[in-house]
């Protein structure tokens, strides 16, 4: 197997973004600071909405599992509707984790 070793001139020549072939690549990237700084950008944005998203999840299984809990003890008594969506108002709800709690739980 031969590797193709790059001559002088190749090396000395002006990389072209391989993102958005228009401009000159930045030194020791692929990519020029333009798209570069947009992907960083998109990035950060999707990390945020990850973590919203995550959080929201979590609040929703803990909702549940309170809920489950509380009617859990009333095993054998019929509901109604009504009823339960009134209860369900009046729960106070899940703690709320503390801003130090792993991201993992």
């Amino acid at each position: 197997m031969f590797w193709h070793m790059p001559t002088a001139e190749e090396t000395a020549a002006e990389k072209v973004c391989s993102k958005c072939k228009d401009a000159n690549a930045s030194k020791g990237d692929a990519w020029c600071k333009e798209c570069r700084s947009k992907y960083q950008k998109e990035y950060r944005d999707m990390l945020e909405w990850r973590a919203e998203r995550r959080g929201l999840i979590r609040g929703i299984l803990a909702t549940k599992e309170d809920a489950a809990v509380y009617f859990g003890q009333y095993a054998g008594r019929p509901f109604m509707g009504a009823e339960v969506a009134s209860i369900l108002r009046a729960l106070p709800g899940p703690a709320v984790a503390d801003e130090s709690a792993s991201k993992t739980q």
